[in-house]
């Protein structure tokens, strides 16, 4: 998949926090990446501070997004705030949630 850097920065950030310190975002966000070959499917928990391939059992914030867009994001291409005012990322779930994780981003 073209975003598997993208992933493997989100994988070194939530790895680099310490569970001890002060944590802005706490929760599980669901990442469904459609790709050329098909819907990628990513956990990001940062209760638990893991990073995994699959589908969350109970998210508390769904993101669906295309692989062009995440790497857009991910690579600061476009501020998050522009994706979802241009329709190019969608979410269910806790609002307030998701914009902890855009300020936090």
């Amino acid at each position: 998949m073209k975003c598997d850097a993208v992933i493997e920065k989100i994988k070194a950030r939530v790895a680099a926090i310490d569970p001890n310190g002060p944590r802005k975002v706490l929760g599980v966000f669901q990442l469904n990446i459609e790709a050329a070959d098909g819907v990628h499917e990513i956990i990001v928990d940062l209760k638990a501070l893991n990073v995994s391939e699959g589908k969350a059992s109970s998210p508390d914030v769904v993101i669906n997004l295309k692989d062009e867009d995440f790497i857009s994001i991910g690579t600061k291409q476009i501020p998050v705030k522009d994706a979802v005012a241009q329709g190019k990322v969608t979410m269910t779930g806790d609002q307030n949630l998701f914009q902890a994780l855009v300020d936090a981003i």
